[in-house]
């Protein structure tokens, strides 16, 4: 007896569930070069040609002087913004003690009160305090900071690997520039390319177009944010507003569960401007990110944002920090392949479907 039809749809979303995991898994870290060279070119892929049409300069030197200005300006970009991140993080650590002496004061005045709200012996709430204090710094100490010092000696190691990924780049976007249209015509030619092009063209529209909102949004978040904390002139302006960028991108939580209970702290502490300042902040974030996701989506994705979590928590225990961004992704991958070859279903639990 042949296999039903739901029989066969679900074969095909754990086929594909199971392919979209091994291929990130094992096959993704092993052409990430070649696709972020692949990149590089079809962004100076103009500019090379510009320059063979009108200054009559070959391809393969064309291609060679515009990968290394992009390398450039890219790099001296990241260099500048990092050198800012990493200045206001020193900060940021050596004051610790301050910020630490100044939240264990207001903490202690908070515990007092309560102490005289439920008729409690005084010092009850901070004893209770202390000792889940206690705990938590146990566990930072046996348990986060062996493996922070894990991944940094792992993050040294891996730095000759990062250089010579760097070059390979470099030479792979140098002969897809020279080369790339004969890499496409002999796709076209090959026996796959109407099947992976079918899934390729739907994904073009599903999955870069998540990627390019979610890094439109988080940039444009990012430099307001950094933008109010430098009118605020705080000293980890760039520090809190990449925080806060990345934050937001998280469904339903969002910038407000900084930005409001900060703002609730500056009305408490009489300090309305910078309360004004923070309210306005995440008024303006929300209104970005409400405006410009179904802009730039419109209903391309079609994903519930408990899905969404749900695939970033997942990316993320599976992949590490790559996972906020490949959870999505890959879920996006699913839905599209499955309704490719399986036809609609309310399996993926999509906004249109449910």
């Amino acid at each position: 007896m042949g296999l039903t039809k739901k029989q066969k749809k679900l074969l095909i979303i754990i086929g594909t569930i199971i392919a979209v995991y091994l291929g990130f898994e094992y096959l993704l870290p092993l052409f990430v070069p070649f696709l972020l060279a692949y990149f590089i070119a079809w962004i100076l892929r103009p500019f090379v040609s510009m320059l063979h049409r009108k200054l009559k300069v070959p391809l393969a030197l064309g291609g060679g002087i515009g990968v290394l200005l992009f390398l450039s300006i890219v790099c001296g970009i990241i260099i500048y913004i990092g050198k800012i991140l990493v200045e206001q993080l020193v900060l940021f650590l050596r004051n610790i003690p301050v910020y630490q002496a100044y939240l264990t004061s207001q903490v202690y005045g908070v515990c007092s009160g309560c102490d005289r709200l439920f008729n409690k012996d005084a010092g009850h709430s901070w004893n209770m305090l202390s000792k889940g204090s206690e705990a938590l710094t146990e566990f930072v100490q046996e348990v986060l900071l062996p493996k922070i010092t894990t991944q940094t000696l792992k993050f040294a190691v891996n730095t000759v690997e990062l250089f010579a990924g760097i070059v390979i780049v470099i030479v792979a976007a140098i002969l897809f520039v020279k080369d790339m249209e004969e890499y496409k015509e002999g796709l076209r030619k090959s026996e796959f390319y109407p099947a992976v092009h079918r899934i390729t063209k739907k994904l073009s529209e599903t999955g870069i177009a998540y990627l390019k909102t979610q890094v439109v949004i988080m940039s444009i978040i990012g430099i307001l944010c950094v933008i109010g904390f430098w009118i605020l002139k705080n000293p980890y302006a760039l520090l809190i507003g990449v925080g806060i960028a990345i934050f937001d991108a998280f469904p339903v939580l969002g910038s407000g569960l900084i930005l409001i209970p900060w703002a609730l702290v500056m009305l408490l502490s009489k300090n309305f401007f910078a309360a004004a300042v923070l309210i306005t902040l995440y008024i303006l974030c929300q209104f970005i990110r409400e405006f410009l996701e179904p802009k730039l989506l419109g209903n391309k994705i079609g994903i519930q944002p408990i899905y969404s979590l749900m695939s970033m928590y997942i990316g993320l225990q599976l992949f590490g920090v790559f996972g906020f961004f490949l959870g999505p992704l890959g879920l996006v991958i699913i839905r599209t392949v499955v309704n490719t070859y399986a036809g609609d279903t309310k399996i993926l639990f999509t906004e249109e479907d449910s």
